[in-house]
This record gives structure tokens, C-alpha cells and sequence, in this order.
């Protein structure tokens, strides 16, 4: 009993950013055709001039898949993305980190880009916007230990219209 009360007591709380005034990553993920109101909610998240939505770097292969919409490789390459850098010992430990909480008792590998993903906008994001079940499902773990604000797309949108607006 002590250890969950010292364990709760070590998890960060995030506060809510105003999404116009921080980096928002977006996932290739989140425009996933086989829901239609997350993919609806993603265009227009990214359709939004206000929002200062990056690509991380370890996403732009991911866009350029066939697969990803016409529109959303056309919108990518005018949007501001992270490059890749050396990091230090201290953001190595903390991805991974990240790496370890994604992949649980599966296999590493299968999990390395996500939580490349993860990691970036625990550097440079506010809000990092998927529809990746395998992240959403960790997301409160993963923001125990980063920075990171997981959010699905109709989430950031309906708190977008109902909070910012």
C-alpha cells in the first residue's frame, strides 16, 4: 500500500497547454482512413493557420507512404519539422524510457519508431496527436515520466472548440 501511495506521489500531473501556443506533432497515424471522424478531426487540426503543427523527422518517411493522403504530403512539406540530433545522455535515458513503457512484453523493435515518435514531441511538442491504440493505450504512463500530452485527434479539436475558441 505504501509503495502505490509513493509511486502516485511521483506522477506528474500535466497541465493543460493552450494549443495555440505550443508545438503540435502530429502522427501519421492520425489520418487514418478507417475512422472517419478522427480523420475529419485531423484535417481539420491541420487545416488550422493558428496551430503550429510540426512533423517530426522520424514521421516524414511515415508521410510519404502511399498510402497517407495526397493532401496531407502537400500540407506536410509546407509545415516546420524537427531535424535529428545527437542526444544527450539524458534524453537517450528518458526515450528510452518512453521505448520501454510502449513496448511492455512485446518486441522492441516493433515499437522503436513509435516511441521515437513519443520521444520527440516529449522535446519539442505540446500535444502529440495519434490514433495508434498501442500509444493511446500508454498514454498516462507515458506522461507520468515526459513531457508529453497524447492526444487523439477529436480530443485537441473538441477541446480546441470548446476551451479556445
Amino acid at each position: 500500500m505504501k509503495r502505490n501511495v509513493m509511486r502516485n506521489m511521483k506522477m506528474k500531473v500535466l497541465i493543460p497547454i493552450d494549443p495555440y501556443i505550443c508545438n503540435i506533432l502530429v502522427d501519421s497515424c492520425a489520418f487514418d482512413p478507417d475512422d472517419e471522424n478522427e480523420a475529419k478531426a485531423s484535417e481539420a487540426l491541420f487545416n488550422n493557420e493558428r496551430l503550429n503543427i510540426v512533423i517530426a523527422h522520424s514521421n516524414m518517411k511515415e508521410i510519404e507512404h502511399p498510402n497517407t493522403p495526397a493532401w496531407v504530403k502537400q500540407k506536410a512539406l509546407s509545415r516546420i519539422y524537427t531535424l535529428e540530433t545527437n542526444l544527450t545522455p539524458q534524453e537517450l535515458a528518458k526515450k528510452r524510457e518512453i521505448h520501454a513503457i510502449l513496448t511492455g512484453n512485446g518486441k522492441p523493435e516493433k515499437m522503436a519508431k513509435d516511441a521515437e515518435h513519443v520521444f520527440e514531441n516529449h522535446k519539442y511538442g505540446g500535444y502529440f496527436v495519434t490514433n495508434d491504440y498501442r500509444i493511446l493505450k500508454k498514454r498516462e504512463e507515458i506522461s507520468s515520466i515526459s513531457n508529453a500530452r497524447i492526444v487523439r485527434p477529436t480530443e485537441l479539436l473538441e477541446s480546441i472548440e470548446n476551451e479556445y475558441a
